[in-house]
């Protein structure tokens, strides 16, 4: 799902119309979409640990 997001925002895709094709697939909100900010956060963090490992974010 994550890769899916970078992918859209990478082509520029606003964030908060990400968030709205994403849907969350277990827990308590399985069948919801994640929040924008939960998004954001996931976005900042993967970029964060890629750029920790020297590894490009993209597959």
């Amino acid at each position: 799902m994550l890769t899916f997001a970078v992918a859209l925002r990478d082509k520029g895709v606003p964030v908060p119309e990400i968030a709205k094709k994403l849907t969350i697939k277990t827990g308590k909100n399985a069948g919801n979409s994640p929040s924008v900010a939960s998004l954001y956060r996931a976005l900042a963090e993967a970029e964060h640990t890629a750029a920790d490992d020297g590894l490009p974010l993209r597959p």
